[in-house]
């Protein structure tokens, strides 16, 4: 049976399996759709009928169009969605995730020590997360060579 024919018949839903699989939770009574049409299906594969509850009616005269994607779109599609969105920060948060202060923020960017911020407009400034992440990972990857180093020096 096709994933679009089990959500129709299961729970009204065409789509329903796609979702699930792009992370979506479906609810109890959801899953309890589903498990009592599984049920049924298994008992009598010919009479099985969906739960009683909401189904969807398509308009008169509507007919599923499908569209050919090629290779290169559709791995561009799924490269999009696992690839985390580009957030901006402002210097509040930048600020909590570092602990510096917003003078050093500022005076350290003018310096090229930290990453630069990006005018959004007159008045506005932001950080771009990545770029703070990333300078971060680097200060605490460098902290740990300097506390490797001074602990074979101790040591020697």
């Amino acid at each position: 049976m096709r994933p679009t024919t089990l959500g129709m018949k299961a729970v009204g839903d065409p789509n329903l399996l796609r979702q699930i699989a792009r992370g979506r939770s479906p609810s109890l009574r959801t899953a309890d759709r589903i498990l009592a049409y599984i049920a049924g299906f298994d008992q009598d594969p010919g009479r099985a009928q969906a739960p009683p509850g909401r189904t969807r009616r398509s308009r008169p005269g509507a007919r599923a169009r499908r569209t050919r994607k090629s290779r290169a779109e559709t791995e561009n599609a799924m490269e999009r969605r696992t690839r985390p969105p580009t957030r901006f920060l402002r210097v509040s948060e930048v600020q909590a995730r570092t602990g510096l202060s917003r003078s050093t923020i500022y005076r350290w960017s003018a310096e090229g020590r930290f990453p630069q911020a990006i005018r959004l407009s007159e008045r506005v400034v932001r950080w771009v997360e990545a770029e703070v992440e990333n300078w971060i990972r680097e200060r605490i990857a460098r902290s740990a060579g300097v506390r490797a180093h001074r602990r074979q020096r101790v040591r020697g």
